[in-house]
């Protein structure tokens, strides 16, 4: 059944982006570089190539599906209880996204800013905020996000301007000075994030308007494109201004932002990058939220949906400080090496069955 709220073909795309954008922007060069070295933008092609496949499935899916969610096909398919056997993995996950994503904001915000404020108090308020996001619907979230992530891609591409008299591009030599092997261990590493992520929306492309789905795989497929632009250039400035210093730096493009000199008026810009990181990750903790909330509702059948997501994101919450209690160390662990195995188990298996399964019963019907 269609949803009551609809929103464009172009919206969805735009969500896409801030979704794939979201906190990867600032994150993911540093990790990236760490082990692929200077192959770090073949691995981000690689990892974009795998994303586009991935996209492919799903909106297969949608095509062949087009008024029903993931969890709706999943049981028309299957049945309920293959289900939710497939659903458990599926909703865990999306509650160690939320979870994670509004937790490194409160790192972040600890690490850089504000050293003596107990992380609570930053991922509360955060997910206080999220949830009231949330609870205003999809059409509201599709509106209110495209100025915050204009402001932030215009806020990085300043950046990488204003540094342009300082790179060395040497610094991309060689390309793959230990051999291919890392390369392929960084693109596995961008593969889970955050491209296989994107599955995600595989719950959400029910919300587009019926008369528009003839717009929505060439929205999807540009909005990819386009993050895979981004992540790409603050991938090789993050080489070119820190050079081998690059592997080693948390949030690498917020410490590129501290480089920042235009003829000492233009001086320590990292306001901007923190900015960004922060608003990035709250568009994509609301969007996941989302998707939990949906999931719930779809595979437990309720009706009002929005009566669940304060419980949902204090759950949220709460496992954010189960993670963070175990140390900073065993969470990094997890998101850089566990985090797109355990993707791929969650995301990328089920929706490959329920794919496979719907076209098998699509074609004996």
């Amino acid at each position: 059944m269609k949803p009551k709220e609809q929103i464009g073909a172009y919206q969805m795309s735009f969500l896409l982006f801030t979704f794939m954008t979201g906190s990867s922007i600032v994150n993911i060069p540093g990790p990236l570089i760490a082990y692929a070295s200077q192959g770090a933008w073949i691995s981000l092609l690689l990892a974009l190539a795998a994303g586009m496949a991935v996209l492919a499935c799903v909106l297969v899916l949608h095509r062949k599906y087009p008024s029903q969610s993931f969890i709706e096909v999943s049981r028309a398919a299957l049945g309920r209880w293959p289900t939710v056997l497939i659903a458990i993995p599926f909703i865990w996950f999306q509650f160690h996204m939320a979870s994670g994503i509004v937790l490194d904001i409160g790192l972040f915000m600890k690490s850089t800013m504000l050293r003596q404020t107990p992380l609570a108090i930053f991922t509360l308020s955060i997910f206080v905020v999220v949830a009231l996001t949330v609870r205003s619907g999809l059409e509201t979230m599709s509106r209110m996000f495209v100025m915050p992530m204009i402001l932030v891609i215009a806020f990085v591409f300043l950046v990488v301007l204003l540094l342009a008299g300082d790179y060395d591009v040497t610094s991309l030599q060689p390309i793959m000075p230990n051999g291919v092997k890392p390369v392929l261990l960084g693109a596995y590493f961008a593969y889970g994030f955050p491209y296989v992520e994107l599955v995600l929306f595989s719950m959400l492309l029910p919300y587009v308007r019926s008369q528009e789905h003839h717009l929505l795989a060439k929205g999807m497929y540009a909005a990819l494109l386009f993050n895979g632009f981004c992540l790409l250039c603050v991938t090789l400035c993050t080489m070119v201004v820190l050079g081998p210093m690059a592997s080693e730096l948390k949030y690498s493009m917020f410490v590129v932002s501290q480089t920042v000199d235009m003829m000492e008026v233009i001086q320590r810009i990292e306001s901007v990058m923190g900015f960004s990181l922060i608003a990035n990750s709250f568009m994509k903790a609301s969007i996941t939220v989302f998707v939990l909330k949906e999931t719930f509702s779809k595979l437990f059948s309720f009706r009002e949906g929005k009566l669940l997501v304060f419980p949902l994101t204090m759950a949220c919450f709460l496992f954010s400080m189960l993670f963070i209690s175990k140390g900073e160390a065993r969470w990094v662990n997890a998101v850089t090496v566990l985090h797109p195995l355990v993707a791929t188990v969650c995301y990328l298996l089920p929706l490959l069955i329920v794919t496979i399964a719907a076209s098998i019963r699509k074609k004996l019907a």
